[in-house]
């Protein structure tokens, strides 16, 4: 089976995919740099990608190249999404910040061409709906793994033993990968109503999206 996993940049959407990557027999490529479109592989074993949301790269370049066999968009809360990532000196790359969130909207009100849809808030509380959602599509999730135990050096190593040509044409990145395991504890950002509003603006399909998904689970931040 072959997997693509959608998200903004400073979505959490590589530490899911390194969730998803605790797979022992997969090639996991958790960070599809932002100045690459997904590869196309050879090997006959199972493979996630994940992949950023770009001006330069849409979502069918990435569909195109890599092929797979269930495509996942990750979403997280636009304000905490947006503050995470305007302090990153990538902010712009590949597409200003604004434009990378106005395009997050636009993905968002396309929702249902994507297999699965998970909020990065589920994943991390450990909800069941979020490792659910995979399962469905056939790709295990063990409630173990998220511990994060496999190690960037074992990916790398699996990729070299079945996708050696691989490294000639494409960088192997980890995002902004945090470890220790999966927990909450980067989800919420300081409240800057500045900052709300251009997000609202930027995003106003998503910002409703998790306004009543705070009102349903009772995890709206103090202003």
């Amino acid at each position: 089976m072959r997997l693509l996993i959608y998200g903004m940049q400073s979505s959490g959407a590589s530490t899911f995919a390194y969730l998803l990557a605790q797979r022992p027999d997969c090639i996991a490529l958790v960070d599809v740099p932002n100045n690459y479109a997904a590869p196309r592989l050879e090997a006959r074993v199972p493979a996630l990608v994940k992949c950023v949301m770009t001006t330069g790269f849409p979502i069918d370049v990435h569909v195109e190249r890599f092929r797979p066999d269930a495509t996942v968009l990750l979403l997280r809360r636009p304000y905490d999404n947006y503050y995470s990532l305007m302090s990153k000196p990538w902010r712009n790359h590949c597409g200003l910040i604004d434009e990378k969130f106005e395009l997050l909207d636009r993905v968002f009100a396309e929702r249902d061409r994507f297999d699965a849809v998970v909020a990065y808030e589920d994943f991390v509380a450990r909800r069941p709906g979020a490792p659910d959602a995979v399962r469905a599509l056939g790709w295990p999730v063990e409630d173990g793994w998220f511990a994060l135990p496999r190690s960037h050096e074992d990916m790398v190593r699996y990729v070299w033993e079945h996708e050696p040509g691989l490294f000639e044409r494409f960088e192997i990145a980890f995002g902004n990968f945090h470890s220790g395991g999966v927990s909450g504890r980067y989800e919420r950002k300081p409240f800057r109503p500045d900052v709300d509003a251009k997000v609202r603006a930027l995003c106003p399909r998503l910002a409703a999206f998790y306004d009543e998904y705070d009102r349903t689970n009772g995890t709206a931040a103090a202003s």
